[in-house]
């Protein structure tokens, strides 16, 4: 009739009367990054103990979210089974979503920042761990659009620190490159927006779509941005997909990280259009990480329907 439920960020839990039931090896999935076990245990003086335990503060989180989807609700109870004992880590590193509060969404345009938080939330307790905002792109605003963009864009960085999800940024040049005058205008944009968010983990550049800059003129923008977001995001890097690069293109940024290994630089996308992602992962220099970005939401031409 009484069951504790006991949660810890550390696999030694402190505060309890009895000491945590011991499993044997470093590699358990409890013991990896933002790794997780939740079990019942039975074998102790007084009532059941459900522990959600996580490796670090993700994992914790994992492990609560794991616990609400093992738990049997109903009208004035709810009962978990007493064998329950599931033990989990990621496979990948990057788990990510796309969420852009502009007008082309259809949907979360007309959304509070709390309708934002609890969608986030109950994304983190799935496994997500990064959100990927639209700051910029499609400045037009419709009547359903209850704060500003630069408003969101901050409340969703919150939104982010709170649950220690990463925070990217998509942030396209859909302008030449050349025109020096909205070059600039966008970098202090981004200054900006890098001065209004708590939290903010990386920059993504998409060559193409939209967007038709070659890597020349591309890659001194990424430096530029990268020299206004490092003094305030100091852990923050800048990512680039070869989405519309033809070979010759693809070639030079190869040869650019390889012979300037920029420190800003924290790796490539791969998304519907560039090169395979064996080949991409075979030349870009192991220091670089590379992210997956695969389209599942369009109704039509969905790389994964």
């Amino acid at each position: 009739d009484r069951v504790v439920i006991a949660v810890s960020s550390t696999m030694e839990a402190t505060g309890w009367e009895q000491p945590l039931p011991k499993r044997l090896g470093d590699d358990l999935p409890e013991c990896r990054p933002e790794g997780y076990r939740v079990f019942v245990d039975v074998q102790r003086s007084g009532p059941p103990v459900v522990w959600a335990l996580g490796a670090d503060p993700r994992g914790t989180l994992y492990a609560v979210g794991a616990l609400l989807r093992n738990l049997n609700w109903a009208a004035g109870r709810v009962a978990i089974a007493a064998s329950l004992d599931i033990a989990s880590a990621p496979r990948y590193p990057i788990r990510g979503h796309q969420l852009g509060y502009r007008a082309l969404a259809n949907s979360y345009d007309a959304w509070t920042p709390e309708q934002f938080d609890q969608y986030i939330r109950e994304l983190a307790v799935f496994g997500v761990n990064s959100i990927e905002n639209i700051p910029f792109q499609d400045a037009s605003r419709n009547p359903l659009m209850k704060f500003s963009r630069r408003e969101m864009n901050r409340r969703m960085s919150e939104i982010c620190a709170r649950y220690d999800m990463d925070y990217w940024v998509f942030a396209p040049a859909d302008f030449d490159l050349n025109n020096t005058a909205l070059r600039d205008e966008m970098l202090e944009q981004l200054e900006q927006l890098f001065r209004d968010c708590p939290r903010m983990d990386a920059v993504f550049f998409p060559g193409g779509d939209p967007g038709d800059n070659p890597p020349e003129l591309a890659l001194p923008y990424m430096a530029d941005i990268a020299e206004r977001l490092l003094p305030l995001h100091p852990d923050a890097r800048i990512w680039l997909s070869l989405l519309g690069f033809d070979k010759a293109q693809v070639d030079y940024v190869f040869a650019y990280l390889e012979a300037e290994a920029p420190d800003w630089f924290g790796g490539l996308v791969a998304d519907t259009s560039g090169p395979p992602i064996l080949e991409t992962r075979k030349r870009l220099p192991a220091r670089y990480r590379l992210r997956l970005y695969p389209d599942i939401t369009h109704n039509k031409l969905s790389q994964f329907e």
